[in-house]
């Protein structure tokens, strides 16, 4: 932990007010911001996969608070006095819940992208864009000094794991669907 203080330290002097303000915008993506525009951009695209989508995110809401009450882990703030919480955050720290949630997101954004578009350039930048969004949700979770980087790789991993589940089980149903379909 004390690398990723140390991490966390360098950013936190290295950044000015204006990042900082910056970086509290962003980490709104990581939140109910994120999960209304994922939302709807899936609603407009896919009503099944958005219902998926809004099964899913409870879930993933439920598994994360269960975590970090079995894991219990400080926050950095917490443990090291010189770090300050631009973020207002109370509560454990690991895994990081906008982290989870934006793995969540980009996951099944991803997917829709792949899904949708037949250009190769529209999903590869497409994709680039939403796991820059990734980054900077994680990158501003260390910068506000709420969480650990591994804090925050945690999250991220549980939400594209659960998002992978999810959207496997989507389609297994949607296959198996079309098939009974077919064979009535």
């Amino acid at each position: 932990m004390l690398l990723e203080a140390q991490i966390i330290r360098f950013l936190q002097l290295n950044t000015g007010v204006g990042f900082i303000s910056f970086f509290q915008a962003v980490t709104l993506l990581g939140g109910l911001l994120g999960a209304f525009i994922t939302f709807a951009i899936l609603f407009f695209n896919d009503r099944k996969l958005s219902l998926v989508f809004v099964l899913t995110f409870i879930c993933a809401s439920v598994i994360n608070y269960i975590l970090k009450i079995i894991i219990a882990r400080s926050r950095p703030f917490e443990l090291y006095p010189d770090i300050v919480n631009y973020g207002n955050e109370d509560g454990y720290s690991m895994p990081s819940g906008h982290s989870m949630s934006a793995g969540l997101f980009v996951t099944f954004l991803l997917y829709l992208n792949v899904k949708s578009h037949s250009n190769k350039l529209t999903k590869t930048l497409c994709g680039i864009f939403l796991v820059l969004i990734l980054g900077t949700i994680m990158l501003s979770r260390l910068v506000l000094g709420v969480h650990f980087l591994t804090d925050t790789i945690a999250g991220a991993i549980e939400g594209i794991l659960l998002a992978i589940i999810a959207i496997l089980l989507y389609n297994y149903y949607q296959k198996k669907s079309k098939k009974e379909q077919y064979q009535k």
